[in-house]
Parts: structure tokens; sequence; C-alpha cells
């Protein structure tokens, strides 16, 4: 995506003052939510540390805005509340308003865009308004229970403000008339959970929305059957309300996209899609996609229907493979259909023929050689269908095949409070005998231990990317309430055997519901042909549901390696003659486990970067950005983009950094409140011993509190130990600190940099990082000695080799 950065009409740029500390600024909500094109609005923004404001910086162009009228709200701060205040107490920016002079040209593409607010402190976090095309109506509080009239086309704006509220709008329609009411508002951080209902004059019930949908925003579609006045209500489904209950409903007659079949198309082919939807002037279009997929790829599809385009768009995805259809009769092993491979499959799961029947299932039978290492995912609910797939490989007999077997070697169990299948965190009643880098077998779900925290009182940290934790062999995440068994897990081949040990024993199969981060819903496997000979793939909804708009693309292939990053933060403030650390992670459910060098492009002037690579098998590092002295402040934030370059097959494989978050930038922003140090700057550790490291905080702009420090980018094995509940915590009354690290019995040389980071806390802390420590765990002597001793003997083994495929 191009950036566009537009001045906001330069006000007094103030001078921070030497004894506040930096609190870079932050929007905590934008009003109104949205706005027509071709208008002028004025939103109201409430934040903090918006004193100096200056510019807005948008995601896209044909918007321009002026700030004024920033006024700092009084805020009366009081002590922690016993049982009430339970976060950390920390400082606090500047509360305040101010008035934002928003004009969307009238070419401007209708949709949520982003904006950031730069200050003399650096830029804000990214805030989200609506563009519509629709004339804009305000909901009218009516004292009676008199729906109110309006107009439509138009965007009909309102607040759910009490639970239980309804709000009713009256419009007049024609016979055959294909009416759309689209709710917007999730996207824009509204809570409401809506629902939709259309009723005819009389108040008789046509159609309803949102009543069982996943999706917070329902969508409703309706032929109008008669002349005459019908009635739209919104509501909350839940019967919740309040200020955060805001809605956006695009209504009228407009074209709109229900559907899209195939989901997808090959690449550098042009080709013919069939389109679902109403208003639309053709149900077929052609797509021409690009002439390489590389990685996941997709296209957008938008059509014209009346005055104007489709108030939505489709998403293609682009393959490479040759495409095929799906074709019945296909509901079984005995029928299953014969493909060669590669090949990407375009089907649908249909819905049961009659009531209390099971929906459509889909089998394909294809031949591959023993040792074949194929990629096998399905694109469906990452393409907007209903789909929750789930995939298996079955033998030629349609029989599940044997994966692994998971030996179980000791127990707790989960406590404190229950877990989505999303959270990373994980509080245990005991991690005795745990260590980084363990499977665990939590319910039924294969997880592995990124973090152990050296204190009692706090979660494990499971492995994962973008916030989600990873599970792994096929299995996917799940709700995970206290007293779930966990049990240490050791991976074993399917075939392995074993004395018993009063523990379970799982055997798993190649299966999979959900792909993990990146793919959501949508099912992925790195299938490993166990013989020469057929096999089938068996695919269905997990729900056993179906339907016409079920659609899917199911892509079996040579297994492709691939990799994605995640870089935090998005926008980097970099102080004068300071650095900030940026972490980089790496997900590598795709199956590249190489060194991922970083490079960064894009930086301010005098603002450079160290050197920084992803260590093969580790999933993460961490970048540092330097401002010189000198390096200019007050310029407009600079965009950036940080790449990843990975060796593969002769090739550089590179991938950017949160692809898809626009307004990645980096400010240069006042010295920092603390300069960090620690010493000494080469360490060497042997595994099972430990060495101390002492760190130093300069407090400056007269900055006086305490500063938690952690230490970044250690390689497996290595841990700070003995910290306690605080963790390594330089106090108001000190200036240094001296901690330990531990090289557990297993680590691995390595030579790689580390980190101090220290933290000054508030509502957008900043952090501040040493200059690297070149860590060097070397090899155990007496393990390479007794190793060297039992050279040629023979070991057993009986892993798996590559547990996460």
């Amino acid at each position: 995506m191009t950036l566009h950065i537009f001045a906001a009409g330069l006000l007094l740029a103030l001078a921070v003052q030497a004894d506040e500390p930096i609190i870079p600024p932050t929007i905590s909500k934008v009003w109104p939510a949205g706005m027509q094109r071709g208008h002028t609005v004025t939103f109201t923004i409430d934040g903090r540390s918006l004193e100096g404001a200056k510019d807005v910086i948008f995601d896209t162009a044909g918007m321009t805005a002026k700030i004024s009228d920033i006024k700092e709200v009084p805020e009366k701060i009081t002590g922690p509340r016993a049982g009430v205040d339970l976060e950390a107490q920390v400082a606090r920016g500047k509360k305040a308003t101010a008035r934002l002079e928003v004009t969307a040209a009238k070419d401007v593409e209708p949709g949520i865009h982003r904006l950031r607010i730069q200050t003399p402190l650096g830029t804000s976090n990214m805030a989200v308004i609506a563009i519509g095309s629709l004339p804009e109506i305000q909901t009218q509080k009516a004292s009676g229970t008199e729906a109110q009239r309006v107009t439509l086309p138009a965007t009909l704006v309102g607040t759910i403000d009490t639970p239980g509220e309804k709000h009713d709008y009256s419009f007049e329609g024609q016979a055959g008339e294909e009416v759309v009411f689209q709710v917007v508002g999730s996207q824009l951080g509204s809570k409401l959970q809506s629902l939709l209902v259309l009723r005819d004059s009389s108040g008789k019930q046509l159609a309803e929305a949102g009543r069982n949908e996943n999706s917070p925003d329902a969508v409703l579609s309706f032929k109008l059957p008669a002349q005459g006045a019908y009635t739209l209500s919104v509501a909350d489904r839940e019967k919740s309300g309040g200020m955060d209950h805001f809605y956006r409903v695009q209504a009228g007659p407009l074209p709109y996209i229900t559907g899209v079949f195939p989901l997808g198309v090959r690449a550098g082919e042009a080709s013919r899609v069939t389109v679902r939807g109403v208003n639309l002037d053709s149900h077929q279009a052609t797509v021409r996609p690009p002439k390489r997929a590389d990685g996941w790829t997709t296209v957008p599809l938008e059509l014209k229907g009346g005055d104007g385009v489709s108030l939505n768009k489709a998403t293609l995805a682009v393959g490479n493979e040759p495409e095929a259809l799906e074709q019945e009769p296909n509901d079984s092993a005995a029928s299953a259909q014969v493909i060669s491979l590669p090949v990407t499959i375009n089907g649908h799961i249909n819905a049961a023929a009659k009531t209390g029947e099971k929906s459509d299932e889909d089998y394909f039978r294809f031949h591959a050689k023993k040792g074949e290492r194929l990629d096998i995912q399905v694109a469906a609910a990452r393409l907007d269908s209903p789909l929750d797939p789930v995939i298996e490989v079955l033998d030629a007999q349609g029989k599940p095949i044997p994966r692994a077997t998971v030996r179980c070697l000791n127990q707790t169990m989960t406590t404190l409070a229950d877990r989505d299948s999303r959270t990373t965190g994980m509080r245990l009643v005991s991690t005795s005998g745990l260590r980084e880098g363990d499977y665990l077998m939590i319910g039924d779900e294969l997880d592995r231990i990124a973090v152990i925290p050296d204190q009692p009182d706090a979660d494990i940290e499971m492995e994962g990317i973008d916030g989600l934790r990873r599970a792994f062999l096929g299995t996917s995440p799940g709700v995970r309430p206290v007293n779930t068994p966990v049990y240490k897990a050791e991976i074993l081949p399917a075939n392995a055997t074993f004395p018993p040990n009063g523990l379970p024993v799982f055997h798993l199969t190649w299966r999979n519901d959900d792909g993990g981060p990146g793919y959501g819903a949508d099912s992925r496997l790195n299938f490993v042909t166990p013989q020469d000979e057929d096999y089938i793939l068996h695919l269905k909804d997990i729900r056993e549901i179906g339907g016409a708009d079920f659609a899917y693309r199911l892509t079996i292939r040579d297994e492709h390696v691939d990799y994605r990053l995640e870089a935090d933060p998005e926008n980097p403030n970099i102080p004068l003659g300071g650095s900030v650390p940026v972490r980089i992670i790496a997900d590598r459910l795709a199956g590249y486990d190489g060194p991922i060098p970083i490079k960064v492009s894009g930086l301010p002037a005098g603002v450079t970067a160290t050197p920084a690579t992803i260590p093969a098998g580790q999933t993460s590092t961490v970048l540092v950005l330097s401002a010189s002295a000198n390096a200019g402040t007050g310029a407009l934030a600079s965009p950036i983009k940080i790449v990843g370059h990975a060796k593969m097959a002769g090739r550089d494989l590179i991938r950017v950094a949160n692809a898809d978050a626009p307004l990645q930038l980096a400010s240069v922003i006042p010295r920092p409140d603390v300069r960090v140090t620690a010493e000494p700057a080469q360490l060497a550790i042997q595994p099972g011993k430990s060495v101390t490291v002492t760190l130093h905080v300069a407090r400056q702009n007269g900055f006086k509190g305490r500063v938690p420090c952690s230490v970044e980018n250690l390689p497996p094995g290595v841990r700070v130990v003995n910290v306690g509940l605080n963790g390594v915590l330089v106090t108001e009354a000190q200036s240094s600190r001296t901690f330990t690290l531990r090289a557990e019995d297993w680590a691995k040389p390595i030579t790689q940099p580390v980190y101090v980071v220290g933290r000054v806390e508030s509502n957008s802390p900043t952090m501040h990082p040493s200059a690297p420590i070149q860590l060097q765990v070397t090899a155990d002597q007496e393990k390479e000695a007794l190793n060297s001793g039992q050279a040629g003997a023979k070991q057993p083994e009986n892993r798996v080799r590559s547990p996460d495929r």
C-alpha cells in the first residue's frame, strides 16, 4: 500500500519541559465514527499527550485534516482502590481533547481508513474512521413509539445507549426492490452485537439477520413484495447497550456481493467467476491475477450496480497449481474423486438433503510415493466462506493413518482462570520438571513452552504468533477450563512401544481442524507419505452443516516452506541520542527453519538499525533502531519497511513484517528519560552454569521513577534466575542492579547478542535497550567427553523427526 502523509497545519510545536517524562501520544476515541466522502466533518478526539499535535497521517490519498482546540482535561488522580484498581499504577500523559477537521475528497475509496497523530513526542497508536458514499442520517430519539422516517439510500448512524434499546427507521419501498442493510461497527471499535429486523406496514416480520451469526456486524438483504412502508429495527442481540454500542448501517437498494465461486483463480490466467449478490449489473466477472503467487496471494473483486460499485469487495485467492472442480458424487471413500497432484480443487459442502441427515462430505483419491512431503490446505474462512473445514488423510481403504504417539511423562493441571483458544498464557499448578521447548498435552491439543517465568505467580507462555497460541501435529487450540489435565509430552513414532507409566497415551492421526495463526478456521497439514500407494483426502464441515455458499479451495502440492514476520512496535518512536528495540517474531508454521536476516528501509535521517538475524531454529530476534544526537526532530514520520530474507533453493524468499498493516512509521522524539548500559560486554556460559550481569540506569529529563528491566533475545535454554516477583527491577533509590543468567544443561552452543531493556512505565511506555552483550553458550566439556567415549555405540532413537509437521 502506498502511504500518503498530509500536513494538518503546523501549530506551535511545544517544547518538551525538562522535568516532564517522555510519554508518546495516544488516541482513545474518535467521534463520530465516520463521514461521507466529498465533505468536511469535525471530529472530536479523546486521548493523552496530544499537546503540540501538528500532523495527521492517513493511510490513503485524498484525506487531509487540521487539528485545533487542543485542551487539557482536568483529571483527579487518586490512589489505587482496594479490589477496584487492579492494574499497576503508572504515570499517564495529560488527558486531552482536540478538534479534528477532516476533509475527504469525492474519490476517496469508501471503507475503513486509518490514521495516526504526530506530536513532538512521536506518533500515536492507530485510530480508524469510516468513509461512506451515501448521505448520513443521525438517529433521532423519539419520545413515542413512532419510527423515524428516512429516505434511502443512506447511512443510518446511531448508538444503542441503554440495554434493550431499539431504533426503528421507516422507509418507502417499491415492489420487487431488493434492499440491503449492512452494519459497520466492530471494525470501528463498537461493541454492538447487531440484530436487524425488517417488518412491513402491518408489523409482520419479513426478515431478520444477526441472531445466530458469528460476526457482530449483521447484513440483511430482502426483496420487497409490494410498494409501501417498511420498518428496519436496529438492536443489540444480547440486549446490551452503552456509548460504545454505536453503528453505521448502509441502507437501500444497493449493490452487494454475497458470494463468489470459485473462491480463487490460477496465477497468470484470466478467469471467469460467478458472483452471487443483489443489485449487480452482472453476475459474471473476469479476474486477471498476477503472473505468479508468492505465498498467500489474493486479489479483490468489486462489481458495479446501479450508479455505483458494490458496498463490499470479495477476496479471491491466487494459486500456482492447476485448477479443478469438485465432481459429485464423492461423498464416501468408495466414491472418492480421483485427482492428480499438484492441484487446487474448487468445491462446495452442500446442505443435508433431508432433515436429520448429515451434510455433504467430500473425498478425493490421489497417489503418492513413499516419503513425499505434501502441503495440504483449505482456503474457505479466509475468503469469507461460512465453511469451518476439517481435513484428514486416510489410507486406500478409507482408514485413518497413524501419525505419532504422544507419551505423557508427568501431570499437572490448569488453574486460576479458564483460558480461551487464543491466549498464549497458561497458569499451571506446578512447573516442576518442565523446561522451555517442552511439549505439553493440554486437553486434546499439543503445545510447546516458550517461556517459564522465574516466579510462581505468573503464567507460562506457550509458543504463538500474532498473539495466538500455536498447536502442533495437527491439533487445534481450544478453550481450556480450570483443572484441565496438562501432561509433559514425549513425541514418539506412531508404532513406538514402551512400558506403561500410569499416564495417558495419545495416538494422533493425520487430521487438522484449525490451521493455526494466519489460517484461522481453515485447515492445513504437512503430510509425509508412509508408503507408495493411494491415499484419500476427506473434507467436511466440523459442525456437519453446509449450504450453497459453503465453498472451499483445497490445495494439495509438494511441501512449500515459508514463514511470516511480525514486528512490534509498528510505529517506533526513537529518542535523540538513544535507541528503541523492535521485536521481530517469525511464524515458522510453514516449515522454514533456517536463519532469517532482517533489514529495514525508509528510516528517518540520522536513524540507523543494528544488524539482526533470527537464528536457525529460533522464532524471534531484536532489531535496535538508534537516533544520532543531531537527528532531526519535528520532521514528518517516515514510512518504514522491515523485511526478512531467507535463502532457499538458491533464491531469496522475502517476507515483509506486518505485511497487511498500514502506517508503519518511525519518528524521532526528544532525548530519552533513561539510558541503560550493561557489563560485561561479552559473556561466555556453559550448560548448567551461571554468570552475572550488572546493569546501570542513568535517569534524565527529571525522571525519578523505578525502571523495570528485561533481558531480550536470549538463546534457547538461557534465562534470568532468582529475580523474584518484580523481575529485574531498578527501584527509585537505585541506579544499578546485578542479576544472574543461567544456561540449562540442555542449552546448545551458540553466540548471539542480547540486550538489557529498561522500561519507563506510563500509559504509553517507552523502551530503552543497552548496547548488545555478545553472549556465547559454549559446549559442555563433560558431555562432549562422554559422547566421544560412546562414539560408535548405537543409540536408541524413537522421536519423530519433525514434531511440528
